[in-house]
């Protein structure tokens, strides 16, 4: 009882601040027309607008085509599935990731290897995963993170030297390029989420984009298979939505933990669904939606109003991160930031600026101010879960840099409008001069 009381106090100390900054942008721009549009589709049968969006998402990444799932780590299962992963393999992940991409590996009964992250970019490295790689090995998963591509070449030799399938992770990363090439054009597929935190927000789903044709007919042909969300779940991710559009956002953003505690409440108490698809977080295969769902066509819907506004957003969120690195360069500030931020190979469309600095604790505190920083990414190795590592496989010392530098991450967001990050970059020019 004590816990919560706590935790309702602080929330309603962080519903106060004004301007405070979240990693989730909450819709806000969507007209009345676009919002009666989409919730007229809940729970519809809408194939061909589901169709629509990925095609649509298939022309920024590339000439491949797009296959979309209820969330990413779905479409990462069934193409696991569909390549006959299973007992006896080991997929190599990098250690920097989510428990909800364990928990894919381990449903198809194949095992979870971890690689380092490279300080460089935040992402997978070739020294590290060649550590990882066994007889067993399968599948190397190559992260992207932040927006930040990967060193992936020197990876995609090490996959067909070693005749082994490789799949970019770029769910935290879209648009970005290597030497001109789009970041999901280097492996034989690519993995891609549209989660409400990543580069284009439809508050859940994901897609695997792949260039190889057979491939594709066959996730094609097992996404035909899949079953929808319930209508209460779909009902439930639709006022999520009008939810975040009212609270994600500078002004309001500190009511939202409030607001959520006392649903998160009130949700166990009566029983009804959440919207997220939050029940693969740990080891387990038993989740109250079908694993793997379909894509509700109103996000596809608004996956296509999302695609819509890409170019532009995109451009606001490279002009964030040169306006953030250009105050970090003018400050005594002892951060290390990635050397891929000054990388002129590399073309970043970033999700969040995100470095590591000896008083990295001490600076968060110092950034809560105008940020949620309870958002901060990777403070250690497999975050979103509250079981211990080890029921994960993993082992301390595994990922060393992972553990080294992941409590002292900070990360400021960069999904946020061309108004709002003015007002980010003066606080935080303030609080580093």
């Amino acid at each position: 009882m004590n816990r919560y009381i706590g935790l309702v106090i602080d929330s309603v100390r962080e519903s106060y601040k004004c301007p405070y900054f979240g990693f989730i942008n909450g819709h806000s721009d969507l007209t009345v027309e676009e919002l009666s549009s989409l919730e007229s589709l809940v729970a519809v049968d809408a194939a061909e607008i589901v169709t629509e969006f990925e095609c649509a998402f298939s022309s920024i990444v590339g000439g491949g085509e797009s296959i979309s799932y209820g969330a990413a780590r779905m479409g990462f299962y069934e193409l696991m599935r569909i390549l006959g992963v299973g007992k006896g393999d080991e997929v190599i992940l990098l250690g920097a990731t989510c428990a909800v991409m364990v928990n894919a590996v381990t449903r198809t009964g194949a095992t979870p290897v971890y690689s380092d992250v490279d300080p460089d970019t935040f992402g997978s490295t070739a020294t590290t995963i060649l550590k990882c790689i066994s007889d067993n090995t399968v599948m190397i998963v190559a992260q992207h993170s932040f927006g930040i591509p990967c060193d992936i070449k020197p990876i995609v030799d090490l996959a067909k030297s070693k005749d082994i399938f490789l799949l970019e992770d770029c769910a935290l990363t879209l648009g970005s390029k290597l030497n001109g090439t789009v970041v999901g054009n280097f492996g034989g597929a690519a993995l891609f989420s549209t989660d409400h935190s990543k580069p284009i927000n439809t508050l859940t789903g994901g897609l695997i984009y792949t260039c190889d044709s057979e491939l594709a007919h066959k996730l094609r042909e097992s996404q035909a298979n899949c079953l929808a969300l319930s209508h209460n779940k779909q009902s439930a991710i639709w006022s999520r939505i009008l939810q975040e559009r009212q609270y994600c956002n500078p002004k309001y953003y500190g009511r939202l933990r409030v607001i959520d505690l006392v649903k998160k409440i009130f949700t166990k108490i009566i029983h009804q669904p959440t919207p997220f698809l939050d029940e693969d977080f740990g080891v387990g295969a038993n989740t109250t939606y079908p694993y793997p769902a379909k894509m509700p066509p109103f996000l596809a819907a608004l996956g296509l109003i999302e695609i819509k506004k890409w170019p532009v957003v995109a451009s606001n969120r490279k002009a964030l991160l040169k306006s953030l690195i250009d105050v970090f360069d003018c400050s005594r500030i002892s951060a290390n930031l990635p050397k891929a931020y000054k990388n002129k190979q590399l073309e970043i469309i970033p999700l969040r600026l995100a470095w590591f600095q000896p008083d990295g604790l001490i600076f968060r505190e110092s950034i809560a101010k105008f940020v949620d920083i309870t958002w901060t990414w990777f403070m250690r190795p497999i975050i979103a879960t509250p079981l211990p590592l080890e029921s994960l496989g993993y082992h301390n010392g595994a990922c060393p840099v992972s553990e080294r530098i992941g409590t002292n991450m900070v990360n400021l967001p960069c999904n946020i409008s061309r108004e709002d990050f003015k007002k980010l970059i003066s606080l935080f020019q303030e609080l580093v001069s």
